[in-house]
């Protein structure tokens, strides 16, 4: 028998006379008298199982925590699955897929459906996977608030609950023997235990990426229960997820094998949403324009090889102020300004954000003025919320630290700088997120540090100086300020993005309307954050990029040249100069709708007395009528 001989709920040995066949999805409930519904169960766990299915998730809260409805609603459908497919073969069970905006609670969600699974004795062992090692220790610290302790330090079988591991750890390959020794060693573990496999941040798994490669071999043939999760579900180079189903090229979330909550009410969810629930915060995105002057270089072998100037607004419309020469009378195409196209709107990010350079030392006049508005704005933050802190994301290493002196020449203040180079920064951004006084520094600069996962409460305020323009590094940026403390009220903590007010790019769409996957202009999702937008997959049949010349001179990738090695001959390298960038701001998206500063502006007195912020206030005054919004503000 499937049981082999034990209760499959407690593991007492019970013999073929001696045990109760049990349905479980109770019959009550719908659930089918088939084998793979059915249970062996000794009298006694028959007997204590009712009918209701109710998941007995507040015997594992802490004293007065109360779960929210998404998350209640989550765990009971999660937990069902579970136990349905738990005793399937591993060819069977489906992963289940949790869609959860950023910052709305779905790592305690996981840990307690986890710890209620091991309570009621369906699993024996749990291990989380998560991006980076930072997370581990966070995500260690919210399993142990239900009563999940989990080991992060180690890879064992002996700890109690189970681990946390990163996918770097899985997909680690020695290089003597070419195995995925973490990958193997976990599989033994799942052969031993019934193991429960949590993959936080999925999109970080390709199915033909390295770390993908890993986490099939540690768990696809053995798990017994599989929990796929993330705040942006999605990769950017449009390649599947490992378990992660799709219908029409787009990721399905449909229950009862997946649950989504998103920014927005959407088709998966029209019950409950992020925003609507007040889970996290609403946001004001503060787009930047300005006319930015620069220069791109071509240069081979130190050379320049050409040199071409340009003048253009960051609003600028690049494909149409470049488009294809089309002969008029064949209708053939003479020129092909794709590559330029491409080039220009990269370089014109590039160009804005410059800063430690010797023309810029301290930023253009664009940086200059984000960097006074953002601070300005995180001191209005502050006399409500005074912890309050802010996030500038930066390009490299080096910028964020040209950036953090850059802020403490335009405003005195020190930040708190954490690069991949620096061994104390995960120390850092701990000090950083659990320090709630008013004489922390109030700000931290990253680059890539504190992109997803990263749980800092405390964050209102974000200054966005990254050329990167993929929706999933966008969505998960913005998170990072969305997220609520409990100790202040909804209404005053009103978050802000502050970014450049990039030109309407043509987006590429699949026949639903949806973005596919890639670069797209972040002045489309700020435009459209509350609507619903999945990225879809590529075409099967897309072509890989040609592979980078290798360097003539040691055989380096000239994308990750070698410190000390000359530049290859046979490569040619682009090179931008700025000679001035500009930096205005005149509205602020909320809603999805522009508020102009002029409309903005007449509620600042009334905002004050509130402690709210000016837009939201037009935007709730103006719901109420043009008459009502003028008497409110002052108009005669």
């Amino acid at each position: 028998m499937r049981s082999l001989g034990r209760c499959m709920k407690c593991g007492i040995a019970i013999s073929v006379d001696a045990f109760e066949a049990d349905h479980i999805i109770p019959w009550s409930k719908g659930g089918k008298t088939t084998l793979s519904n059915g249970q062996a169960l000794c009298q006694a766990c028959n007997r204590s199982k009712t009918s209701t299915m109710t998941v007995p998730y507040q015997n594992h809260l802490p004293a007065g925590w109360e779960l929210r409805k998404w998350q209640e609603e989550f765990i009971a459908r999660f937990v069902t699955e579970a136990i349905r497919q738990c005793t399937l073969a591993p060819n069977d069970i489906q992963a289940f897929i949790l869609h959860a905006f950023p910052g709305s609670g779905k790592s305690l969600a996981q840990a307690l459906a986890a710890k209620v699974l091991y309570a009621e004795g369906y699993i024996d062992y749990v291990v989380m996977c998560v991006p980076s090692k930072n997370l581990k220790e966070q995500m260690k610290d919210d399993a142990a608030q239900v009563g999940l302790v989990l080991d992060n330090k180690k890879i064992t079988d002996r700890a109690e609950y189970g681990l946390v591991v990163t996918y770097q750890q899985l997909g680690y390959r020695d290089q003597e023997s070419g195995k995925l020794v973490n990958a193997e060693f976990i599989r033994e573990i799942c052969e031993k235990k019934r193991v429960m496999v949590c993959a936080d941040e999925m999109h970080h798994i390709g199915a033909h990426a390295n770390w993908g490669e890993g986490f099939r071999l540690a768990f696809e043939e053995r798990t017994v229960v599989r929990l796929m999760t993330s705040g942006t579900p999605f990769r950017s180079d449009g390649t599947t997820i490992p378990w992660v189903r799709y219908r029409k090229k787009k990721i399905d979330l449909s229950p009862p094998h997946a649950y989504s909550y998103g920014y927005g009410k959407s088709t998966w969810n029209t019950k409950y949403s992020a925003l609507n629930d007040k889970v996290v915060r609403d946001v004001s995105i503060v787009p930047w324009d300005g006319k930015v002057s620069f220069t791109v270089e071509r240069k081979q072998n130190g050379v320049v090889i050409d040199s071409n100037d340009y003048k253009l607004r960051l609003s600028d419309n690049i494909d149409a102020l470049f488009p294809d020469e089309i002969d008029l009378d064949t209708g053939d195409k003479i020129v092909d300004n794709a590559k330029l196209r491409k080039m220009l709107k990269a370089k014109r990010r590039e160009a804005v954000i410059e800063c430690g350079t010797d023309d810029h030392p301290h930023g253009t006049d664009y940086v200059r003025n984000v960097l006074l508005a953002a601070d300005k704005q995180l001191n209005e933050c502050r006399r409500a919320h005074n912890w309050a802190g802010g996030l500038i994301v930066c390009n490299s290493i080096k910028h964020a630290q040209s950036v953090a002196a850059a802020l403490e020449h335009h405003t005195g203040e020190k930040a708190v700088v954490v690069t991949s180079e620096d061994g104390a920064s995960n120390r850092l951004i701990t000090n950083f997120r659990k320090n709630t006084t008013a004489d922390r520094a109030k700000w931290i600069i990253s680059v890539g540090k504190i992109s997803e996962g990263v749980d800092i409460k405390h964050l209102r305020v974000c200054v966005y100086l990254s050329v990167i323009q993929a929706p999933l590094r966008w969505t998960q940026i913005l998170g990072r300020i969305l997220r609520t403390e409990d100790s202040i009220d909804w209404d005053l903590q009103t978050a802000y993005l502050y970014q450049y007010d990039d030109g309407i790019e043509h987006i590429d769409e699949d026949e639903d309307g949806s973005p596919v996957a890639g670069s797209v202009n972040i002045k489309l999702y700020a435009e459209t954050l509350l609507q619903e937008r999945w990225v879809t997959l590529e075409s099967k049949d897309k072509k890989p990029p040609p592979p980078k010349t290798p360097c003539s001179n040691c055989g380096c990738i000239p994308c990750a040249h070698i410190p000390g090695c000359p530049e290859p001959t046979d490569f040619v390298t682009t090179h931008v100069h700025t000679h001035s960038a500009e930096g205005v701001n005149s509205d602020q998206i909320y809603g999805d709708e522009r508020y102009a500063n002029s409309r903005i502006e007449r509620c600042r007195i009334l905002a004050a007395r509130l402690n709210m912020a000016p837009v939201k206030i037009a935007y709730l005054l103006e719901k109420g009528g043009e008459d009502e919004w003028k008497r409110a503000c002052g108009d005669d």
